[in-house]
């Protein structure tokens, strides 16, 4: 692969993780079923990591989260982009810095020409957590159908 699957923050370290190394991180109770999805994508498509789940750990290896994206760029040259961070590790500013790197990584990509988020209305802690990582609202809802209505935020 050409491109870097560890990336470095301030306070954190991801890796691109596969599916094997997937099945061993630790995952909120309801985040398991999105976890087994992403380890049959990964499954089929081993070549894909970097386009899926990213483990987020501190420089001591403490574990405080994930975050990635939903696959491969399409056509349309856009990734969305989640994270998800451990209740004790939560208010620190850890899902600001998942965010940006990973936004930065997707946007330095050469077949991305945008990242998009999509966050429910009342997630205020995450609508912040987009706005700091440079994301704006586009005025576009999304539905899903395990969330309902979604904003749209890209950058």
């Amino acid at each position: 692969m050409s491109f870097r699957l560890r990336l470095q923050g301030p306070r954190l370290r991801l890796a691109a993780l596969s599916a094997e190394e997937l099945e061993q991180t630790r995952w909120e109770p309801e985040d398991v079923g999105a976890q087994t999805m992403f380890v049959e994508r990964l499954r089929e498509d081993p070549a894909a990591r970097g386009w899926w789940v990213w483990l987020a750990t501190r420089t001591d290896g403490e574990q405080v989260g994930n975050g990635g994206f939903g696959g491969r760029p399409g056509a349309n040259r856009r990734l969305t982009v989640g994270y998800a961070v451990h209740e004790e590790h939560r208010g620190r500013g850890y899902a600001t810095e998942i965010l940006t790197l990973l936004t930065e990584w997707g946007l330095a990509r050469p077949e991305v020409d945008l990242v998009r988020v999509t966050i429910s209305p009342d997630n205020l802690a995450s609508l912040r957590v987009a706005e700091k990582s440079g994301f704006s609202a586009t005025g576009e809802f999304e539905h899903d159908d395990e969330h309902g209505e979604l904003i749209v935020l890209e950058r």
